[in-house]
């Protein structure tokens, strides 16, 4: 999985995508797939044994429409059990919110690349010792790239995704403070944006949004 991790590296974006009828999803994917965005999170909704199964059918459904052309992971990823089913529908990475060191090993153990969030140098440290591949400093836009540049001028030999509250304008400070890739969310797909608009209207803002990133990324 480590080539994985080094096309995580070089298209530096990750979309992640919650709450999203399948119908929208498919719409949404497509979307920013044909503009050149290949790795999608979708984000396991931990609120009951229903909606968490209803997110891994979501990721199982993504895999078979796209086969190999786009790059599937989980996140908000919680206990080992949610690692093995993630990778037996064919999910390739992990992303958690948190770290907890036994998802980590068991990631690696099932042969996924390992993003687990982490918000102090010791977890940081902690998370990598671990195995993760890359760690997912949460929630970044409230931390600041200050924080992230301090925290990677004795920690640079270790990757780090910004998540959280992320918008365009902030990725060229992100990236000199020594950001390698970045995690998006509902600054980019907010599911809310279907009830309140017509989904042409969605899909325009949607695709408005996505140039501001691929610009601001590259």
């Amino acid at each position: 999985m480590s080539d994985l991790k080094d096309r995580i590296l070089e298209e530096k974006l990750i979309v992640i995508l919650r709450g999203l009828a399948e119908e929208k999803l498919i719409a949404t994917v497509d979307i920013l797939k044909n503009m050149g965005m290949h790795f999608f999170e979708l984000a396991i909704d931990n609120e009951s044994e229903l909606s968490m199964e209803k997110s891994l059918r979501n990721i199982e459904g993504l895999r078979k429409h796209y086969g190999d052309s786009i790059h599937i992971g989980a996140g908000t990823v919680i206990n080992k059990l949610q690692v093995k089913r993630v990778a037996e529908i064919g999910g390739e990475y992990i992303i958690s919110p948190n770290l907890n060191e036994e998802v980590v090993r068991a990631t690696k153990e099932m042969g996924l690349v390992s993003i687990p969030g982490a918000a102090t140098p010791s977890e940081i440290i902690r998370a990598y010792q671990a195995g993760a591949d890359i760690v997912k400093v949460f929630p970044a836009n409230c931390l600041g790239e200050a924080y992230i540049r301090a925290i990677k001028a004795p920690l640079d030999y270790i990757p780090i995704a910004a998540v959280g509250g992320i918008r365009p304008e902030d990725i060229p400070a992100f990236q000199s403070a020594g950001v390698s890739c970045f995690g998006v969310g509902k600054q980019l797909v907010d599911a809310g944006m279907f009830s309140s608009y017509c989904d042409e209207e969605v899909f325009q803002i949607i695709e408005d949004r996505a140039k501001r990133y691929l610009q601001a990324i590259r």
